[in-house]
């Protein structure tokens, strides 16, 4: 272990100012380290409530995030590699279903690459290849449930991604020998290895997904607001918000450069046919368990509660239902109530404010459900969609790549433009002001693909009874659904990462992996909402389905306004 003094003074900026030193020394005095490795040490930093001329809840002070811990970035190295292999096959995955064999082709590519065919090997069409494409998402999205209460209480976040790792390494596999020439020749086998690997690559996603974020905030090693003195003389406020908001960020721009890299797949898919293409992926993801060994002595690890968040949960809710909840209901005093004895011994790691503000953020994520309609849930369809229209040689499924290079461009807008503008100006983008504008952005994307849609039904030879299988596409260019895709992305950057930020700050230490399964779980959701549409995804009915998306997402968007508008008080008291 480092000297105590000497590893907490770079936390807190030096100065010459006496009143600013005198600071510094009572905040040493009054910090402790409790990390259990020599490559990270977190520390406790208290208000300075000895400096009667600054006051951190409310100050002149400019607010600035703090210094990003690097091996941060190795985390979100990890994430990046996951992704890539996961949307790497995922968007292939739907042509390999719903297209046949393009003629000649016995590895599922396309042997004219200026023709508008599209690559394809079991030919089971769009509502099966959209079925299997959402039960994995729904797989990858409710298994965290698991995979976060199993850290929570058993494994403990490091350990819990290295079971996924595994799990995920052989099912990718699987898919490279069911998407074999001579097996796919066979449809029963081949349909059967797949439908296991998508299993596989579903519960691998469930241990891996909800405990690489919070293994990644976990790193912070500021538990507080600080002073610090600028280069430049500037005394500024390190803002842990502001922070924690850059590293939800940095670590859903690796997300969406993974998925970016993901368009090799569709590259090699049509070139070179599936087998080749579930190769490239496998060896993405073969990377993981070299980068987990080396990450391993380079964490600050917590250890795992040892205890069942469930059955304490339970315990609280008995007792808070307890003759004459309703009248407390009525009267907004649910929550206040004082928990007998027997009650905090069976409960000892979640208190009722935990699990009211536990509560609280699962409501926020129920609207997620709408919202992942308009960004993903549809994805088959959509890639469907690009299969009708004219791509000049380019694979209809590329076009999705779209979503994540939106990303890759937006993200470093908001990190070092829009966002620290509003702070300059002293202007506070409310994480549910930022939630709205991401619903609507979203719902405004799923709009252009009814456009588009209805475009496609109007234009095609085949009009609206068999445009999607149409031997011959509408006359549209397929780049206009770049629009529809970028959009959606634009819609994540303030949705999707802003619940990140709120699935980690409003729950307690105990629930931090299972609150970000639950949010998670809410594209599980959305993916059986998804499974049901694929039973009328076929023409005439993909316009009607575009343009219930997106009014339903523009709705919600307004209830959703209305209801949390006053949630950042909350958070602030």
């Amino acid at each position: 272990m480092f000297p105590q003094e000497d590893s907490l003074k770079p936390f807190i900026g030096q100065s010459e100012d006496p009143l600013l030193r005198t600071s510094i020394d009572l905040e040493l005095s009054s910090m402790k380290p409790v990390s259990n490795t020599k490559h990270a040490q977190k520390v406790a930093i208290h208000e300075l409530q000895d400096l009667e001329d600054v006051d951190l809840d409310d100050s002149s002070l400019r607010r600035i995030p703090g210094s990003i811990p690097p091996v941060a970035y190795l985390i979100c190295l990890v994430e990046l590699a996951e992704r890539a292999s996961y949307y790497g096959l995922t968007g292939c995955l739907n042509n390999f279903i719903q297209r046949p064999l393009p003629a000649g082709s016995t590895t599922g590519s396309v042997l004219d690459p200026t023709s508008d065919e599209s690559a394809g090997a079991l030919g089971l069409g769009l509502g099966v290849a959209s079925f299997l494409t959402q039960l994995l998402s729904f797989l990858a999205y409710v298994t965290p449930l698991y995979g976060g209460y199993i850290a929570d209480t058993k494994y403990g976040k490091f350990r819990s991604v290295w079971i996924g790792v595994t799990i995920g390494f052989f099912a990718h596999m699987v898919l490279v020998v069911a998407s074999l020439p001579f097996v796919i020749k066979t449809l029963w086998l081949s349909l059967l290895l797949t439908v296991v690997s998508i299993i596989g690559i579903g519960f691998s996603a469930g241990y891996i997904k909800p405990n690489l974020f919070p293994l990644l905030v976990d790193q912070y090693a500021v538990d507080e607001n600080y002073i610090k003195v600028l280069s430049t003389g500037e005394r500024v406020i390190v803002d842990r918000d502001a922070t924690l908001e850059r590293m939800s960020l940095i670590y859903y721009f690796f997300i969406n450069f993974g998925c970016f890299v993901a368009i090799f797949s569709s590259i090699i898919e049509r070139a070179f046919g599936f087998w080749m293409t579930y190769g490239f992926t496998a060896l993405v993801y073969s990377v993981l368990p070299i980068m987990l060994i080396y990450l391993k002595p380079r964490l600050h690890l917590s250890e795992p509660t040892g205890v069942s968040i469930f059955e304490e949960v339970i315990v609280l809710l008995k007792e808070l239902f307890q003759r004459g909840w309703l009248t407390r209901m009525s009267q907004g005093r649910f929550w206040s109530i004082d928990i007998s004895a027997d009650t905090q011994k069976l409960a000892p790691s979640v208190t009722v404010e935990d699990l009211s503000t536990t509560i609280q953020s699962c409501v926020i994520f129920l609207y997620f459900i709408i919202f992942n309609l308009n960004d993903g849930s549809i994805a088959s369809i959509q890639i469907n969609q690009a299969g009708s229209m004219r791509t000049s040689g380019i694979p209809n499924d590329m076009f999705q790549s779209f979503n994540p290079l939106a990303i890759l461009i937006i993200i470093p807008i908001q990190d070092y433009v829009l966002y620290p503008l509003l702070r300059k100006r002293r202007l506070t983008f409310h994480p549910i002001h930022k939630i709205t504008v991401g619903f609507c952005i979203s719902a405004t994307g799923t709009l252009v693909g009814a456009y588009l849609q209805y475009l496609i039904y109007s234009r095609s030879k085949c009009g609206w009874e068999g445009a999607s299988e149409c031997e011959t596409v509408a006359p549209i260019s397929a780049w206009w659904c770049s629009l529809m895709f970028g959009l959606q992305a634009t819609g994540e950057c303030f949705a999707t990462v802003t619940a990140y930020e709120l699935a980690y700050t409003m729950s307690s230490p105990a629930m931090k992996s299972f609150v970000v399964a639950l949010f998670l779980c809410s594209n599980a959701i959305s993916s059986v909402i998804g499974e049901m549409i694929s039973f009328w995804a076929h023409d005439p009915n993909l316009y009607a389905i575009f343009m219930s998306c997106a009014l339903l997402g523009y709705g919600f968007a307004v209830v959703f306004l209305l209801q949390f508008r006053n949630l950042h008080k909350q958070l602030n008291s």
